[in-house]
């Protein structure tokens, strides 16, 4: 069985891996040129989407040999109020996340657009409003990080309640919501818990989110942040074997 999970979980790096070079090498194959507009859109998406599909295939593998490697050595409980909790903590990330928008100012969005390729994991990103009070803002990677932190941060909640110790998990939806979208969670909390001024938001922002391979890190940091939490918490659950 480890040997499997481990084959699982290398076979996702290496989806991964391939991810990153097919676009480090075929970069220009990823957007349309000006003179051959209709083809090379066409090829474009086609690129995108097969790139998406090498990025979503490799987390996923990762994401279950994970599982099953939490699995077969911690004797876990069944989480009572699972369900609920995740329904509510989801919502909460995907606003305080940036994925869903509440009464957006500035710019007249109009209802419905749609990038269909680019940068991968980024693209294709849809961007749907309706009468300018509530917007939803989705791409692959950011739908991933939802999954992952919604997940990762109900099972804490939920042990939480079950041991009546809701204070240690109440600060993971912060935490979560950076593992969604770091820039907008962090952009919020500069904005509102600390009440910096826009100038130094920005400063902050940019010096921290130059390029979107420092958000996956920072996404990724946060959500191994979660499942270490997790993994603290049910620490007296863990399976020994005795030898014969």
């Amino acid at each position: 069985m480890r040997n499997k999970n481990l084959i699982l979980f290398m076979a996702g790096v290496l989806l991964i891996i391939n991810g990153f070079e097919l676009y480090s090498k075929l970069g220009y194959l990823f957007y349309p040129n000006s003179y051959n507009y209709a083809s090379s859109a066409s090829t474009a998406r086609f690129y995108t989407s097969f790139d998406d599909v090498l990025f979503i295939a490799g987390a996923i593998a990762i994401a279950l040999s994970i599982y099953v490697a939490i699995k077969s050595r911690y004797n876990i409980p069944k989480l009572k109020h699972f369900y609920p909790v995740f329904a509510i903590y989801t919502v909460i990330l995907a606003v305080a996340g940036g994925m869903i928008h509440i009464m957006p100012s500035g710019y007249n969005y109009p209802h419905y657009v749609a990038f269909l390729y680019g940068l991968p994991m980024f693209t294709p990103n849809f961007l749907l409003y309706y009468s300018h009070a509530v917007g939803v803002y989705i791409y692959p990677f950011q739908v991933l990080s939802l999954m992952a932190a919604s997940i990762t941060g109900s099972s804490i909640f939920a042990f939480s309640i079950m041991g009546l110790k809701l204070k240690k998990a109440t600060p993971l939806s912060i935490v979560g919501a950076i593992g969604v979208c770091p820039a907008c969670a962090t952009g919020t909390f500069f904005g509102v818990v600390i009440g910096a001024s826009p100038f130094l938001s920005s400063f902050y922002l940019n010096q921290i989110y130059g390029s979107t391979f420092n958000e996956i890190i920072l996404s990724t940091v946060s959500i191994i942040l979660l499942l270490g939490i997790f993994l603290y918490m049910v620490r007296g659950y863990k399976i020994s074997f005795k030898r014969l």
